[in-house]
């Protein structure tokens, strides 16, 4: 039997999914160089079939850092394009995700976190099924916590709405904070709300 060498993805962090021309066609060079496959999820350009010490070595030229794919820690926050680029973005998620996933991104949790954002109610960045979600108003953001899209997925609840930017780290602030309390190793921010009940997250980050 053939033994196939393992190959590991390389997916460079990309805060908010922007990436500059410049910056796209570096990353197509060092994909040709390293025999790689480019593929397009979410907000990540993601290179495939990188042989470890390649991926190494790849990661070091293209002069970024990689997202935390597999870490028990805050993932890269998932933003849709927003104001001014949408003509339905109701606020500009695109600056408020830019200072989410430079606060959090790769903080260490309990279990994985994941953050979406949209600037309108279609929420193109999935928030419901986000750990932490929130989507644009004319007033402010609706905030949804507690969802996810893995095999016991599940819907966010809407903790509160019309907050404004300015309101919305500090909130996110305590709610991860309250989740690396009182979350067990593994576990989701929406089990750790199930187990220990939606009114003590409630009272612990003040949301009325």
């Amino acid at each position: 039997m053939t033994h196939q060498p393992t190959t590991l993805p390389l997916a460079p962090r990309l805060p908010a999914g922007l990436v500059t021309p410049v910056m796209l066609r570096h990353l197509a060079d060092i994909a040709e160089k390293y025999k790689g496959a480019i593929k397009v999820a979410g907000n990540s350009i993601v290179i495939l079939g990188l042989s470890p010490q390649d991926r190494t070595l790849a990661l070091a030229e293209l002069g970024l850092t990689s997202q935390p794919l597999s870490a028990k820690a805050v993932r890269s926050v998932v933003v849709c394009a927003g104001k001014p680029y949408c003509s339905r973005a109701q606020q500009d998620s695109t600056t408020l995700g830019l200072a989410l996933d430079n606060k959090f991104c790769g903080a260490e949790l309990p279990g994985k976190l994941r953050i979406g954002i949209s600037g309108c109610p279609n929420a193109c960045s999935e928030v419901f099924v986000k750990d932490i979600g929130l989507f644009g108003v004319s007033a402010g953001y609706t905030v949804v916590v507690g969802g996810n899209s893995s095999r016991q997925a599940r819907p966010g609840r809407i903790i509160t709405e019309k907050i404004s930017p300015a309101e919305v780290l500090p909130l996110v602030t305590k709610i991860i904070a309250y989740y690396k309390t009182y979350g067990q190793p593994g576990e989701r921010l929406g089990q750790t709300m199930s187990r220990r009940g939606f009114e003590d997250l409630a009272i612990a980050t003040g949301i009325n």
